[in-house]
């Protein structure tokens, strides 16, 4: 079985550990590259397949579709997703962490994945 990740998990847990080590509210694009390359990585190593379901298209339906959660931000002529001001991280967890089976929730907590968004798990 695959195990198909996407961007409102990406970032929802990207934000998760982001919040909750360092109290950044904001995630770059680059960030979440990395961060879901070592997801993924985590998860092949425990000999699940996965792969992450991003594009251009889903991102701007993820925008849209958790616009009470999130929103676009440009900082440096880079690109991210901030978390809204009021939003918790618990709010977060019970959205988008309830339904995670313990691997796909380990692996966005793995250290080397925590350390791809620039905190220390």
């Amino acid at each position: 079985m695959c195990i198909y990740i996407g961007i409102e998990d990406l970032v929802a847990n990207a934000l998760i550990e982001l919040v909750e080590k360092s109290e950044k509210r904001e995630v770059l694009f680059k960030e979440l590259d990395d961060y879901g390359a070592q997801v993924i990585k985590y998860l092949n190593d425990k000999q699940e397949q996965a792969v992450l379901v991003l594009s251009k298209e889903r991102t701007n339906i993820f925008l849209h579709d958790y616009s009470d959660y999130f929103e676009l931000f440009t900082s440096n002529m880079n690109e991210g997703i901030r978390l809204k001001e009021g939003v918790s991280v618990n709010q977060l967890w019970k959205k988008f962490r309830g339904y995670l089976s313990v691997d796909v929730m380990l692996a966005f907590m793995d250290s080397a994945s925590v350390s791809a968004l620039g905190v220390s798990a």
